[in-house]
């Protein structure tokens, strides 16, 4: 069973160490989008995501509310890791 927090640290490292600029304070509750995340930044995570858990990420479950914040993108992934 997966940890939505424990996910969500690891997915707030990679963005903060990856991703976004070392000045730009990202937290779980950054809007993902308006701090610069894009096409690429996404394809980025889902790599990680999947080398890290072994899954990739179905199209249908990448919307606005998913992407919305680090905690809410860790909740889905959680989700689906858990079978749910």
């Amino acid at each position: 069973m997966v940890n939505p927090t424990d996910l969500e640290t690891q997915l707030l490292a990679f963005l903060k160490r990856e991703v976004f600029s070392a000045q730009l304070d990202v937290t779980a509750d950054t809007d993902l989008v308006a701090a610069g995340f894009d096409s690429l930044s996404l394809v980025r995570l889902l790599v990680f995501i999947e080398k890290n858990h072994g899954l990739w990420i179905p199209e249908s479950e990448i919307t606005p509310e998913t992407l919305q914040s680090v905690r809410t993108l860790a909740a889905r992934v959680a989700a689906l890791l858990n079978g749910q």
